[in-house]
């Protein structure tokens, strides 16, 4: 019974990371992220349903990947594979990246928007950055996370 479960729930954990994987390749190809011929990609880290860390890279060279984060769904940003050497890491740098990027949203303030509401939808997405950002930094501070979900990806 306790292997079927097991079963079940690494099927439940699949048939949420695999879409969003093809997803993530699909993007990266599409700004130019990675290049080549085939592109792959493999789950580095998650927190099941919320967060996926991945790597993506282009068949004909799989030392120059990027990092890929993916947030509620989302693909949500990317950065060079030199950049960092681990999902940790990564998770940090993510963490201050959008600190930094809501910090600028938050300082156009001063500058008035041409509509109202565009003025009112930049806060609420500046707001919505830091609250990943403080999200992804505790995460990456306990080192709990990172031992017990690093073990569910294959």
């Amino acid at each position: 019974m306790a292997d079927s479960k097991a079963n079940a729930d690494k099927e439940a954990l699949e048939a949420w990371y695999k879409p969003l994987m093809d997803q993530v390749v699909k993007e990266m190809i599409r700004i130019k992220a990675v290049g080549g011929v085939a592109v792959q990609a493999s789950p580095a880290w998650m927190v099941p349903h919320d967060i996926l860390i991945a790597k993506v890279w282009g068949m004909d060279n799989e030392a120059d990947f990027v990092w890929t984060i993916s947030v509620d769904k989302l693909i949500a940003d990317y950065v060079a594979g030199s950049l960092a050497k681990s999902p940790r890491e990564v998770a940090r740098h993510f963490s201050l990246k959008w600190q930094m990027d809501a910090d600028r949203i938050a300082s156009l303030e001063t500058v008035k928007a041409p509509v109202a509401s565009a003025e009112n939808s930049m806060q609420a997405y500046a707001k919505k950055l830091i609250r990943y950002a403080e999200t992804l930094y505790d995460l990456a501070e306990r080192d709990d996370a990172w031992q017990e979900l690093q073990p569910l990806v294959d």
